[in-house]
């Protein structure tokens, strides 16, 4: 089993990519690995409460565990508007899951 981070930096409502990102999380979690999606910059509107939020919660529910750069929040004005169940974690967190807690990380 493995450990896979996935790092998104990008909004839902440009590109295509954090969609890309979610199934690639879901499969892998879905094929008994455990799956973290931190949210980095403009990522940070992934999860926001909307549809795409909506997506976010029901990969949650699938044990997929979501952060958020507290700074991020701060910067575009989300606290208090994301989905439930958002950790959100200052960037030096990041690094140590990089360093230390998971087997392979992506970014997007």
């Amino acid at each position: 089993m493995t450990n896979l981070l996935l790092v998104l930096s990008k909004d839902p409502h440009t590109t295509e990519t954090p969609d890309l990102v979610l199934d690639i999380g879901l499969d892998a979690k879905a094929k008994g690995n455990d799956v973290a999606l931190y949210l980095i910059e403009d990522g940070i509107t992934a999860a926001r409460k909307s549809t795409f939020g909506d997506k976010l919660a029901a990969a949650q529910s699938k044990g997929v565990k979501i952060f958020a750069d507290d700074k991020a929040v701060l910067s575009r004005a989300l606290t208090g508007k994301l989905i439930d169940g958002v950790e959100i974690k200052e960037i030096s967190t990041l690094l140590d899951f990089i360093m230390d807690d998971y087997d392979r990380v992506v970014w997007f």
